[in-house]
């Protein structure tokens, strides 16, 4: 069978999340690209749809050349729960799956990104308008855990904890690695919380960016990110003012996080110190290591966003 990996597995899912099936295999497969194999799939075809083709081999002696292939080996089991049947004799890796593979080429900034936006409701060439998301946090854990022992799985499963579903836009995704990421790792190290939860507040529904948990004693604490382009304009600043007012008459406190306190060192930590004091914690400036990281996280977080998938 033909295992499709790596990006292409997740453009594929992006594509047909809702009518790729599991594996009808039970345990371990093992996956080939003999010419049979390749019988399975018009390559010219699935590359104009969906770009460079990614399959996987379970081992070097499966290797081979092939026009229009990037072929990667796994020598480790791949469970047949963490397969997709796209079509006979054409398979893709599960977005897990994927994942960890992937995660082999990807510094630890570039990774975290990629499991937001696997968890977002938006895709970066189109961020404007709304996606169903590929997997949530509570799949990939489920995932990770049907494949324990494999190179890489204990790295995204640590950095998976700085992870929350449903981000709606690149700068939202940066606004979150910058607030929830540890301080070893250049960020505020604030508590995890949700983002773009729908809140119930009366007879309305609202929904806040971030939300953090609530400590006892203290109201509930929202952040809003506000863009340069689309909370611009007297309309559009009356709407921002009335929906922190619902939220506010409810007992919330929200604070607003713009492109401009993003883009700077002082004005991100007074904002984040600011939040902090909102939550009742103390936001102090790093030292030493945590300095250097956290001077290279911003500049991260400032960098364009390319498709990973």
């Amino acid at each position: 069978m033909i295992v499709i990996c790596d990006r292409t597995a997740l453009r594929v899912h992006a594509a047909y999340g809702r009518h790729l099936r599991q594996a009808e295999q039970g345990g371990a497969v093992t996956p080939t690209l003999t010419d049979d194999d390749l019988a399975h799939i018009d390559i010219d075809a699935f590359t104009k749809r969906h770009g460079e083709l990614h399959v996987m081999v379970g081992g070097r002696d499966l290797r081979r050349r092939k026009a229009g292939v990037t072929i990667h080996v796994c020598t480790s089991p791949i469970p047949a729960r963490c397969i997709r049947k796209l079509k006979e004799g054409v398979y893709v890796a599960s977005v897990g799956l994927a994942v960890v593979l992937m995660s082999a080429n990807m510094g630890d900034y570039l990774l975290v990104r990629l499991l937001y936006e696997v968890c977002a409701i938006y895709r970066v060439e189109s961020y404007r308008e709304k996606s169903p998301a590929l997997t949530s946090v509570k799949e990939l854990r489920n995932e990770l855990e049907l494949l324990k022992g494999m190179r890489g799985v204990l790295r995204v499963e640590a950095l998976l904890n700085y992870v929350a579903d449903n981000s709606r836009s690149p700068r939202e995704t940066d606004l979150a690695m910058l607030a929830w990421l540890p301080h070893r790792m250049g960020g505020y190290g604030l508590p995890l919380g949700a983002m773009n939860k729908s809140c119930t507040l009366g007879q309305v529904k609202r929904r806040c960016d971030l939300l953090f948990p609530q400590k006892e004693g203290l109201p509930r604490v929202g952040v809003e990110y506000e863009s340069d382009e689309e909370h611009s304009g007297d309309e559009n600043i009356s709407s921002d003012s009335a929906r922190r007012k619902v939220f506010e008459n409810k007992g919330y406190r929200i604070v607003t996080f713009t492109n401009g306190e993003l883009k700077s060192a002082v004005l991100s930590f007074e904002a984040m110190r600011f939040i902090g004091t909102c939550l009742g914690l103390r936001v102090r400036k790093p030292r030493g290591y945590n300095a250097k990281m956290r001077e290279a996280l911003l500049k991260f977080v400032n960098t364009h966003h390319d498709p990973l998938f």
